[in-house]
């Protein structure tokens, strides 16, 4: 008997520090799960629209994409400044609403067939601005909800949100448009940004710390703080490392992910259907590579971020081999998400790590900036590509790129942190 009680003891402990016990971080992670998977089920739609509206030519699809996406130059300084400043709660409130509101516009220009490129590139843009002021926002708050030994893992969980998200939306996507039109469908991913909204004004979230000067926030200062903040930053070479190499990446895997491998598999005489099945595949990859990953990791540092990604575009770059066979297709974009999950959970526990409350925001602000802009000028990137090879030699090149600046990074962070 004393054994007995003895062991439930230490599951009741256990529970007691378990992650889940913190219950504001799992109702924020369960509202931002049903607009994750909103947003797999707009990124899907909005692809296949981008390409019916375009005829399937890549280089107009990377024209909208590059207009998505440009706000972040813009906008993206101010997201992190204002989430070190004001209250992170009520700025993913105002983002969720606003974005919202933006998605039933463009359910409504889906359902009256009315969406053309200038329509489809300006409520792009604006859901880009709406997302520079949740993302640093939610990032920031993290640390203020779970505890510092809880904090890979909450990254981890988060990981694994968005990725579910990535797998049941397009899924999800590609089986509703048997039933009904694009602009029906997205109807979801509108209702489930009013849902997470609910969840974050349930949640009490600390504000941010600003390590700038007091006062109103203007854009002069906000901008200054920014600046400011990359100044410091350059001091902090493992920092600078992990933010910089990994933007430089995600530059040329946003033109792999997001126009050269769903082109190749539509060059390749792929249903749209396929296109959701190798996205959502991808996204699984990154639950299983997520889950299992965070269970042996113990390595944060830059040096290994590098490496993880030195093996993601290895693989990147092997993946047209398998698209003469579905089934090869689908398991090689499984591999390559489950290794991306490496790098998913490594990068944002190294910022976290590496920065202050008083920076945080404006940390991830910079790498959102960096990362997103990236992804607006891959599009462009992936146009240059196909004028100059085949989709599928572009997919190759990209990888072959990635795993360049990853190895140059590796090698650089060893000396870094030797010195």
């Amino acid at each position: 008997m004393d054994r007995v009680a003895c062991w439930l003891m230490q599951q009741r402990q256990h529970r007691r520090n378990s992650l889940w016990h913190e219950r504001s971080f799992p109702v924020l992670l369960g509202g931002n799960l049903l607009s994750r998977i909103g947003d797999g089920v707009h990124e899907f739609i909005f692809i296949i629209t981008v390409l019916k509206v375009t005829d399937n030519r890549v280089t107009h699809a990377g024209i909208i994409y590059f207009f998505r996406f440009l706000p972040y130059l813009v906008f993206g300084p101010l997201g992190g400044a204002l989430a070190d400043r004001l209250s992170r709660r009520a700025l993913m409130l105002v983002a969720d609403l606003a974005r919202m509101c933006i998605t039933g516009v463009l359910c409504a220009l889906l359902v009256s067939d009315s969406a053309g490129v200038l329509s489809l590139a300006l409520t792009g843009m604006l859901m880009t601005v709406f997302r520079t002021i949740f993302q640093p926002a939610f990032q920031a708050a993290i640390p203020s909800l779970v505890r510092v030994d809880h904090l890979p893992t909450a990254n981890a969980l988060t990981q694994m949100v968005a990725e579910t998200g990535g797998l049941v939306g397009p899924a999800m996507g590609a089986a509703a448009l048997a039933l009904g039109s694009p602009g029906e469908v997205l109807l979801f991913d509108a209702l489930a940004y009013l849902v997470s909204a609910l969840c974050v004004w349930r949640v009490s979230i600390p504000a941010g710390k600003t390590s700038g000067e007091g006062g109103k926030p203007t854009l002069r200062r906000l901008y200054g703080e920014f600046g400011q903040n990359i100044t410091g930053m350059l001091r902090e070479p493992q920092l600078f490392m992990a933010i910089a190499y990994s933007s430089a990446c995600i530059l040329l895997v946003g033109a792999a992910l997001r126009i050269l491998i769903p082109a190749m598999l539509k060059n390749n005489a792929y249903s749209d259907s396929v296109v959701g099945y190798a996205m959502s595949l991808t996204a699984f990859g990154a639950i299983v590579g997520a889950a299992a990953f965070i269970r042996v990791a113990r390595d944060f540092s830059t040096q290994r971020l590098m490496f993880y990604w030195l093996l993601y575009g290895l693989v990147l770059s092997v993946l047209p081999v398998c698209v003469a066979h579905v089934a090869a297709i689908l398991m090689g974009c499984f591999v390559l998400g489950s290794v991306g999950a490496f790098v998913d959970v490594v990068l944002p526990t190294n910022i976290h790590q590496l920065s202050t409350d008083a920076n945080l925001g404006k940390n991830f602000s910079l790498f959102s900036t960096l990362a997103n802009t990236g992804e607006a000028l891959s599009g462009g990137l992936a146009g240059l590509l196909v004028l100059v090879s085949s989709v599928s030699m572009g997919v190759t090149v990209v990888g072959l790129l990635v795993a360049s600046i990853a190895y140059v990074g590796r090698l650089k962070s060893g000396k870094a942190q030797g010195s």
